[in-house]
């Protein structure tokens, strides 16, 4: 009995006619990723590639691009990066050069060697433009001053906030300590007179029971809530309908539009200084923002670019956009000079939020120390209301015949 013949291995299909390499793509044609580990460029089987690269902060990101700017400018990339891998400091940002530079070696473009995991979409599109074009140290210090920009804008707004927030927190801590500790020592003495208790006294008197009793009520309503609008939020559509809320409200609608124009424009003028077509550097934009609204309306944007759309025909659909920026852009389509006028609103737009959050600020904290001195007055006088009746009635008696 003959053995069976051995099965023939399939021979492999040719790729059809036509269809390239994501990695031989030119750099704004390649597959951008959505996942895990962030936005990636799709630019096949790179070093960069794998995983286990630590997370660095926008502060570290940006020092290493401005690092990298100052040194290319006189000396090619791979010493430059080899220069900065050597340097004593921090662990993470030692292991991240430490993985372009073998990249880098192994003969990958910058673009490709920095890990996708650290550096946005944003970021590699603005690099790899600058490698193509030959002006990578001009667009290393664009982008370095472009994230610079908004890491400065991140930390004014947070310091901005942080100290009414401070204060506020001060102040609720010290009303909840005197309901919790001092008003209960102090309501067995009121109580036992025997008197009529003035009305102020009697709701500063049940609010301290209130307290006393369902503390744990007032710890768990914020969890309870917290948690419910964060699982809400998960749901499709829930967030953009949120965000869209947000930006409707009066006052803060205008400030959360206007920081969300800064980045929008900033990054759009930075990837169009670096030579990337308006749709695909819309395409790019759209995920680094933090509002859905606007992240949804860029998408819609990009579509209609491509199809044919001007940018200031399509900034419409945009949720609330500020009319400096509706007038600039229109301004830069027509004059040919898109970037330098985006930038010029992104640069506008900064000051007039920095400017409003001084506002902001100055406002804040006299009215927080008013509120809670008054809220701390009323407590006092509540308690000291009983006894200046008791002493007005003991003088009384004391003074009758």
């Amino acid at each position: 009995m003959k053995p069976p013949a051995p099965a023939r291995p399939t021979p492999a299909r040719p790729a059809p006619a036509g269809t390239a390499k994501p990695a031989d793509l030119p750099f704004w044609k390649r597959p951008i990723h959505f996942g895990k580990g962030g936005i990636s460029l799709g630019s096949g089987n790179g070093p960069a590639a794998a995983g286990g690269i630590p997370k660095l902060g926008a502060q570290a990101r940006s020092t290493l691009i401005r690092q990298l700017a100052t040194l290319t400018a006189v000396m090619p990339v791979t010493d430059a990066v080899a220069t900065l891998a050597r340097q004593p400091g921090r662990e993470a940002e030692r292991q991240v050069l430490q993985r372009t530079n073998r990249a880098l070696q192994a003969g990958s473009p910058l673009a490709a060697s920095l890990p996708p995991s650290v550096f946005p979409a944003e970021v590699r599109s603005t690099i790899a433009a600058g490698e193509a074009s030959g002006r990578l140290p001009l667009l290393l210090n664009r982008l370095a001053d472009t994230m610079e920009a908004q890491v400065a804008l991140r930390s004014r707004l947070i310091s901005t906030l942080a100290y009414p927030l401070l204060l506020l927190m001060v102040a609720i801590g010290v009303i909840l300590a005197m309901l919790l500790f001092v008003v209960p020592g102090i309501a067995e003495q009121l109580t036992g007179s025997g008197q009529t208790l003035p009305l102020l006294t009697r709701i500063v008197l049940a609010l301290s029971g209130f307290v006393q009793s369902w503390w744990w009520l007032l710890l768990a309503v914020p969890l309870v809530a917290g948690l419910g609008l964060y699982l809400w939020l998960k749901r499709p559509g829930n967030r953009q309908r949120f965000d869209r809320a947000l930006l409707d409200l009066p006052g803060i609608g205008g400030w959360l539009s206007a920081l969300e124009a800064v980045r929008w424009s900033r990054l759009l003028a930075t990837m169009l200084s670096a030579g990337l077509p308006l749709a695909e550097a819309m395409h790019i934009t759209a995920p680094t923002l933090s509002n859905s609204a606007w992240r949804e309306a860029t998408n819609r944007m990009t579509q209609q670019v491509r199809a044919g759309s001007s940018l200031s025909a399509t900034l419409g659909l945009l949720p609330n956009p500020p009319g400096l920026l509706v007038s600039l852009v229109q301004s830069g389509e027509s004059s040919g000079r898109l970037a330098p006028l985006l930038e010029s609103a992104a640069s506008s737009l900064d000051r007039q939020l920095s400017d409003r959050s001084r506002t902001i600020l100055a406002l804040a904290e006299p009215a927080i120390i008013v509120v809670l001195g008054g809220l701390v007055g009323l407590i006092i006088l509540a308690v000291l209301l009983p006894i200046l009746e008791l002493n007005t009635l003991a003088g009384a008696g004391i003074g009758a015949p």
